[in-house]
């Protein structure tokens, strides 16, 4: 019977190339491993058979001699004599015994190597982790992103994101920022073989708030009040994020005048920022004449010009 051909073995071209014969051979080799075919004889040859080609055909050297001369280039003791007689065997000492039940342990062992053979015996861990089936391995990590409320950022809530046609309920820590990711663990894709499942990893986006501006974990807002209040002082309610404060405007407050609540900024596990208002003072658009006569009387009120300081070159 012809000796069948080793690319014909493989089901490769000739003019395979290395990922090519790797490929076709891990293939074939999950397929016929004497793991997953207990007590089969004919797949336990074919294993051998498919792992002799591969063998040959993956180290360089023994690949020019079979394209040369075929088997025949490993033969040492002449025709119908050993195949591998005089220290030509591909395998190199390889221990098949741990694949068919004779070492009882069911994982590939190197025992010596020759020359050549550590492309085929490092396949034997790529594929096998060393021996039978692949071990358990990690889902993937995945990447969605979440758009949420100025309010809901700062406070913290629970919201539902549709992933892949199932539904995922994120916890939006207090205190989570614009851009930050959170990590929701285990809720990636599922392992294989009894591994673990991978992340899910959430971006966040932020709307704008109409009032509140986030400097870091320090909150701002611009908060209106009228002439009489910034010239007598007032108590006023400032709006935040925690709710509304009841806060001091002292007497004599000039527009642009910034104060601060403590602690009523960006709450975290153990901080808090604060809450600043920066006061604008408005003017009344009556144009009746009790209202220009006290506009006269607060204009007679001031000390200087208030603009006397400005550079006129500026």
């Amino acid at each position: 019977m012809a000796e069948k051909d080793y690319y014909d073995i493989l089901g490769v071209k000739k003019s395979a190339s290395e990922d090519e014969l790797k490929k076709a051979y891990r293939s074939l080799a999950k397929k016929f491993h004497p793991d997953k075919n207990k007590g089969n004889k004919e797949a336990e040859n074919k294993f051998k058979e498919i792992s002799e080609a591969y063998a040959v055909l993956s180290d360089t050297e023994k690949r020019e001699q079979y394209d040369r001369l075929g088997k025949e280039a490993f033969r040492g003791g002449g025709p119908g004599g050993n195949p591998f007689a005089g220290g030509a065997n591909p395998f190199g000492g390889f221990d098949f015994s741990q694949f068919t039940g004779g070492g009882g342990g069911g994982r590939a062992r190197a025992g010596r190597r020759s020359a050549g053979a550590g492309g085929f015996t490092d396949i034997f861990s790529d594929l096998f982790g060393g021996g039978g089936e692949p071990g358990p391995q990690r889902g993937a990590d995945l990447e969605a992103e979440l758009t949420i409320d100025f309010r809901d950022a700062i406070l913290g809530t629970t919201m539902d994101l549709i992933l892949n046609g199932k539904g995922v309920k994120v916890k939006i820590p207090e205190g989570v920022a614009d851009g930050q990711k959170i990590r929701l663990r285990g809720k990636g894709a599922p392992g294989n073989n009894g591994g673990p499942a991978g992340d899910l990893n959430v971006l966040i986006h932020v709307r704008a708030h109409p009032l509140f501006e986030r400097r870091g974990d320090d909150i701002y807002i611009d908060l209106p009040i009228k002439v009489g209040e910034a010239i007598r002082g007032a108590e006023v309610e400032v709006p935040t994020i925690q709710g509304p404060v009841r806060a001091r405007i002292p007497a004599g407050t000039q527009g642009g005048q910034t104060f601060r609540l403590r602690g009523k900024g960006v709450k975290k596990k153990n901080t808090a920022g604060d809450h600043y208002y920066r006061v604008e003072i408005t003017v009344p658009k009556s144009s009746a004449a009790d209202v220009l006569d006290a506009a006269e009387t607060i204009d007679a009120a001031y000390g200087e010009d208030p603009r006397a300081k400005l550079n006129p070159a500026l």
